[in-house]
C-alpha cells in the first residue's frame, strides 16, 4: 500500500463553516483543516518512474496550500468493501498512464482538529460523527 498526501479538501469558507458546527457541538475545538489522502494498492514493486507518475496523478487541487497536521486526526474513508466512483475512474487513469501494477486507488480525507483541552472518546466520536 502507497500513501500519499494530497492538497487541501476544504476551501477557506468551509473550513469556516465547518468549525462553526464543530464549535456548536465541542466549543473547546479552535480549529479544523482537512487533507486529501491516496492509498494506492500495489501488485508488486513500483519502478520509480511509476511512483513519480502516480505522485503526479495525485498532486491536484490548490497544491500549494499544504495543510498543517497538527491536532487530533479523523480520517474519513470510503466503507470497506465498497469502491466509490472516485476510485474506479482514479484507477482507469492510472492504468491508461501505463501503471499497470496499481490494483486500486482510494482517496479519503484527513482532518485535523484542534482544541483548547485534549478531547475525550466521546467528543471524538460526535465529531466523526458530523464530518
Amino acid at each position: 500500500m502507497i500513501i500519499l498526501s494530497g492538497a487541501s479538501s476544504l476551501s477557506a469558507f468551509r473550513r469556516q463553516k465547518l468549525l462553526a458546527n464543530l464549535q456548536r457541538r465541542v466549543a473547546s475545538i479552535t480549529s479544523v483543516v482537512a487533507e486529501y489522502v491516496h492509498f494506492a494498492e500495489v501488485d508488486g514493486l513500483l519502478s520509480n518512474q511509476d511512483y513519480v507518475t502516480l505522485a503526479a496523478l495525485m498532486a491536484y487541487g490548490a497544491s500549494e496550500q499544504k495543510v498543517p497536521t497538527e491536532g487530533a486526526l479523523l480520517l474519513v474513508l470510503p466503507r470497506p468493501g465498497t469502491i466509490s466512483p472516485w476510485s474506479s475512474k482514479a484507477t482507469d487513469i492510472a492504468h491508461n498512464c501505463g501503471l499497470q501494477n496499481i490494483v486500486r486507488v482510494e482517496r479519503g480525507v484527513a482532518y485535523y482538529v484542534q482544541s483548547d483541552c485534549e478531547l475525550t472518546e466521546q467528543q471524538s466520536g460526535l465529531l466523526a460523527e458530523l464530518l
